[in-house]
């Protein structure tokens, strides 16, 4: 099944606001300098360890693409590691010095490096979210009384609600870097006995926790929690970042270390495809799964992207074995 005409064209003109140009790192842009470039919310040297050829596997997320695949169906396929998680978000100058202690030194999720993680993913997040909303108000401008585009006027919407709620904590974040408080950011650290073969960074709202529970109501002030699932010395490791003292977003983490640790790497897995867009995978495990696993994940995917999706409280819960990552050890910080 084609895609039609017109919704080519919207996606032409969709495309053009993710690549609109503009460092968020700080209010004042005279501390900027150099170009704006494409900065990777997760680092090269982070998906050298899991790429073939220079390439890993991700689910493609543009626009275009989706559109394709709500037609054919989802899949995964290869992307340059140059080209995976990045956006137009930082100056060179902001890129290099703020995120030097994540890019130019071994990670090991020291109070710094949990703090940058969490803000970056959280400017990320901003990001898409404003790009989103500019670029639903552009159609909406276009033929506002046009019944069809009805869609558009949710997507601005819900787009404007999730940047309402993301620049506090945000605001906070810029705050807390420039004193240096970096133990502000709170995190749960899981170490596995495996080499990383999925990749994932960003924040999110949770809906249900991992015991299928209500953490929040989306009409609320809402908890942003970050995901980092990465590589440590070379094995999987996955942080799970928050600001210290928000108790929905702490409880929510705290239904996940309260899982049998032999579930602990399939529900971090499961986690990334349902709430983590820059999610990418190496080619020997996602091609090591079995069918009925592969179409769970991707079905996480479509439903991600689908505007009619309404999440289940048992969207978290444990379903598949995706991964047999014996956790070394398991730490609150």
């Amino acid at each position: 099944m084609s895609v039609p005409p017109h919704m080519y064209s919207f996606a032409a003109r969709h495309k053009r606001f993710f690549k609109l140009k503009e460092c968020l790192a700080e209010n004042d842009q005279a501390f900027c300098s150099g170009q704006v470039v494409r900065a990777h919310i997760v680092s090269r040297s982070q998906l050298s360890q899991i790429a073939r050829n220079g390439h890993v596997l991700a689910v493609p997320n543009e626009t275009i693409a989706v559109m394709k695949m709500h037609r054919t169906g989802f899949e995964a396929t290869e992307v340059g590691i140059g080209d995976f998680s990045t956006l137009n978000c930082f100056c060179a100058a902001h890129d290099k010095r703020l995120f030097a202690p994540v890019e130019d030194v071994p990670l090991t999720f020291s109070p710094e490096q949990l703090a940058l993680l969490h803000y970056r993913a959280m400017i990320a997040e901003f990001y898409q979210r404003r790009s989103q909303s500019d670029s639903a108000l552009s159609e909406l401008e276009e033929d506002f009384d046009d019944p069809r585009k009805f869609r558009f006027a949710w997507i601005f919407e819900a787009s404007l609600d999730a940047i309402d709620h993301l620049n506090r904590p945000l605001n906070r974040m810029r705050q807390l870097l420039a004193s240096r408080n970096f133990g502000a950011v709170a995190s749960l650290i899981v170490r596995f006995d495996n080499p990383p073969a999925v990749m994932a960074a960003g924040v999110f709202r949770p809906h249900y926790d991992f015991a299928a529970r209500r953490v929040q109501k989306m009409i609320d002030r809402c908890s942003y929690v970050g995901m980092h699932l990465l590589s440590a010395e070379g094995q999987a490791a996955m942080a799970f970042t928050w600001l210290r003292r928000d108790t929905v977003a702490e409880g929510f983490v705290r239904t996940f270390a309260s899982r049998p640790h032999e579930q602990l790497a399939s529900l971090a897995v499961q986690c990334a495809f349902e709430h983590i867009e820059h999610t990418c995978m190496s080619h020997t495990w996602w091609h090591g799964l079995r069918q009925p696993m592969k179409a769970a994940l991707l079905e996480c995917v479509r439903r991600a992207n689908s505007l009619s999706y309404r999440r289940s409280p048992r969207c978290l819960s444990y379903r598949l074995h995706y991964a047999s990552w014996p956790v070394v050890t398991l730490n609150f910080f």
